[in-house]
């Protein structure tokens, strides 16, 4: 008779490493799959605040020059959820803030803090942690005009910008030197003041004396031409308001209107010119203001260019008559005095003595610039802002660049943080 082989029974060790293990193996798969699935989420509503903070940077900026970056009726709030509201997230669940209340640009108008918090329900991790977790994204959009100051382009100069007189002053806005020299900024004049920052991708040489807490940063990166994009006027469009140079010279008020001036301006002796509102195109001669001529221009851009029939000109406010020229307060030239054919290098002069006013915006960008001051601080304002390939700036007076509440119809809208 055959006996069965009796299977020893086990002692249940198995069991008990299965128990010991299955907390880890719980763990390990929680990490995987509710790992993953956290990370995505993050990955969603990080990318979700991003494009909101953008479309309040976008409406910041569209209502800029109505409400200076701050939101009072709520539309950039409102931009900022309904692109929360349409990447699927429910408008509870999105904190939208103008100014920021934290980070970098607490309480900063023309920016917009957007929070979006959620939650992942876990799957596995539920048995640890008993709850759904607690998923949030935070970004900052800007929204304002480009803070245009003075930029110069010239990549390789010793002295790109170069400042030797009594006083300079840069009011709120940054001095921008993309030259790569190791002396590409010079000051030796007595003050150079900017309440904004200094910034050099070269050298500096600085001897002048700077306000507080206003470093001079070098290795900086260059700043692409904020302008670049700005279109030429369009000539063919303008009537031809005088078809040769011309010159006034008459103590009797010219009165000019927008167009094109071939052969260019030229405002000389005791001459005095009236521009009404508008722009005015130099086909070659350039604009000349000298003597004791006086040029009265409300709401004028000056577009210095060149033609077959006659050579492009100088840009030049100079001598001892009055100059008050205003930049237009809207359309595409907003904020801009003077733009210069950007293929030219035609130099632009500017000197005061006390009787000069050049608010908006001038751009050269393959021009020399030169400042030149004979009076107080303030009593003379050379131009809002610039962007040129160089600067010189000197003078026993003082030199200020002040672009006021006018600046151009540049965007800087972008996320910041």
């Amino acid at each position: 008779m055959l006996r069965a082989n009796r299977v020893p029974r086990r002692a249940g060790a198995v069991l008990v490493k299965v128990a010991i293990c299955l907390p880890v193996l719980i763990g390990v798969l929680a990490l995987n799959l509710d790992g993953g699935r956290l990370y995505d989420e993050r990955r969603r509503a990080q990318a979700t605040a991003d494009a909101a903070a953008l479309a309040a940077g976008a409406d910041l900026y569209a209502n800029y020059w109505t409400n200076q970056g701050a939101d009072p009726i709520g539309t950039a709030r409102a931009a900022a959820e309904q692109v929360a509201v349409a990447n699927g997230y429910p408008a509870s669940a999105v904190t939208v803030t103008v100014p920021p209340t934290s980070g970098a640009y607490a309480g900063q108008p023309g920016h917009a803090e957007v929070r979006i918090d959620s939650a992942v329900t876990n799957s596995f991790g539920r048995t640890i942690t008993g709850s759904a977790t607690g998923v949030s994204a935070r970004a900052v959009g800007r929204g304002e005009p480009v803070r245009i100051g003075i930029v110069l382009l010239n990549p390789t100069a010793s002295g790109a910008f170069k400042n030797t007189a009594a006083a300079f002053a840069l009011i709120n806005k940054p001095l921008v030197v993309n030259s790569t020299s190791p002396t590409a900024l010079q000051s030796s004049g007595l003050l150079l003041l900017s309440l904004s920052k200094v910034q050099s991708t070269g050298g500096a040489s600085i001897t002048s004396l700077l306000p507080l807490g206003v470093p001079v940063k070098t290795g900086a990166r260059p700043t692409p031409d904020p302008l670049a994009f700005l279109p030429v006027p369009d000539e063919s469009a303008a009537p031809v308001r005088s078809s040769t140079p011309l010159t006034i010279s008459s103590v009797v008020p010219t009165v000019l209107q927008p167009g094109v001036y071939k052969g260019g301006i030229r405002v000389t002796g005791l001459g005095v010119a009236v521009m009404t509102p508008g722009v005015y195109v130099m086909q070659g001669g350039g604009f000349r203001v000298d003597g004791a001529g006086t040029v009265t221009g409300l709401s004028t851009m000056v577009y210095n260019t060149t033609s077959p029939t006659h050579a492009a000109g100088p840009v030049s406010v100079t001598g001892l008559g009055k100059v008050v020229m205003t930049a237009p307060l809207s359309g595409t030239y907003q904020g801009m005095s003077f733009f210069q054919h950007r293929g030219l290098n035609q130099p632009v002069t500017v000197s005061g003595a006390g009787l000069t006013t050049v608010t908006g915006t001038v751009y050269a960008a393959k021009a020399p610039v030169t400042l030149t001051g004979t009076a107080a601080v303030g009593l003379d304002i050379m131009g809002g802002a610039f962007v040129a390939d160089s600067m010189t700036v000197g003078g026993i007076g003082a030199v200020t660049v002040n672009i006021g509440l006018n600046p151009p119809r540049v965007p800087d809208v972008r996320v910041v943080e």
